[in-house]
């Protein structure tokens, strides 16, 4: 037979009897769900072959809705390692047969320690079917095939068993459920760890001149200088681009403009991180507030420097997808945008992109 027409017609076989498993689960799968939504341990997941492959994925499925899952040979558990099941977890034992003598060593020792067993095999009449409080049936092999390779049963079991663990995924606020998708160095470097090798960090008082500002501004090559109050303690910031504006705005003499107090013109309490936050916390700041440049402040609020945008790509952190949608914004360098507007009458600070 042709190579295309097999795999075609296989297919078309495991889609019906993926059919079939949705058109009889019942009470069964409703029990088994109800026994891991309870469990006060771990749901023990034991296979032996292909089948503890697929007994892997579904372990894998239900850690991810947040119960604790682990994978346990019957081998190995008939080797020391049962000691680790206790009362209080949940079995789940997969057999494409279920006559699996391995496996079979090992239900009368969940048994004796009253673990409820939740068995995902084809027959309701063989041994593992038997000893279960609960059978999951999966399809029969199909052909001679089939029974050397387990395609069918696996196939279905690997359906069914997910299902338990997409089940209790289903309905949950998952961006409060799941870790953000911070990368490993991102997760550990902090921003102390980032601002450390910065020789100094510009700073201005209230009362220093717009002139004077400029010098340090340019002087530490940040791109913006923070801006302190009488105690120390960040108040304000300018950035290049500010200035920039600030010249392009200006229609009277740019003498008086130098001589001005950068308190007239500061971006009132703008966002800040701290030292000890993680470079991921600076990232999504940023990104979230479309901000090049971010001050950091220590404990007291004093400024302790800066993070830049470019620190970020040169340590390779900043996400490809952001920095394509900077390109493609279209928006010219300096330009104004009615949510910066929106944010200095608000007071509630951050710079935009300069």
């Amino acid at each position: 037979m042709d190579a295309l027409k097999t795999a075609k017609m296989i297919l078309k076989q495991q889609s019906e009897y993926l059919a079939d498993a949705a058109r009889t689960l019942g009470k069964p799968f409703s029990k088994a769900l109800n026994l891991i939504e309870g469990c006060e341990g771990s749901v023990i997941v034991l296979g032996f072959g292909k089948s503890g492959m697929v007994g892997a994925k579904i372990a894998a499925t239900l850690r991810s809705a947040g119960r604790p899952a682990l994978v346990l040979s019957p081998l190995e558990a008939l080797h020391g390692e049962m000691a680790a099941v206790q009362e209080n977890d949940v079995a789940v034992a997969l057999s494409s047969t279920g006559e699996s003598d391995e496996l079979m060593k090992v239900v009368p020792w969940l048994k004796k320690k009253g673990v409820s067993l939740i068995a995902i095999t084809p027959s309701d009449r063989s041994s593992l079917a038997r000893a279960a409080d609960v059978l999951l049936q999966t399809a029969m092999p199909a052909d001679s095939a089939d029974s050397v390779a387990s395609y069918s049963p696996c196939l279905t079991a690997l359906a069914i068993g997910d299902l338990l663990g997409l089940c209790l995924l289903h309905g949950q606020d998952l961006d409060c459920a799941r870790l953000p998708e911070a990368g490993p160095r991102e997760a550990l470097y902090t921003v102390a760890d980032l601002i450390a090798t910065r020789p100094s960090n510009p700073t201005a008082p209230e009362n220093m001149i717009i002139k004077d500002a400029l010098l340090e501004l340019t002087a530490k090559g940040l791109g913006a200088i923070t801006i302190v109050d009488a105690r120390g303690q960040l108040s304000g910031i300018i950035t290049d681009g500010d200035i920039r504006r600030l010249l392009q705005r200006s229609q009277g003499s740019l003498t008086r403009l130098f001589l001005t107090n950068v308190d007239t013109v500061m971006t009132r309490n703008p966002r800040r991180i701290t030292t000890g936050d993680t470079v991921f916390d600076a990232l999504q700041l940023m990104e979230s507030n479309a901000i090049t440049v971010l001050p950091v402040v220590d404990e007291q609020g004093r400024p302790a420097g800066m993070v830049h945008l470019h620190d970020l790509v040169q340590m390779g952190l900043l996400h490809n997808e952001t920095r394509d949608a900077g390109k493609r914004s279209g928006a010219p360098r300096g330009a104004k945008n009615k949510t910066q507007d929106k944010t200095k009458k608000s007071g509630r600070g951050g710079k935009k992109k300069s």
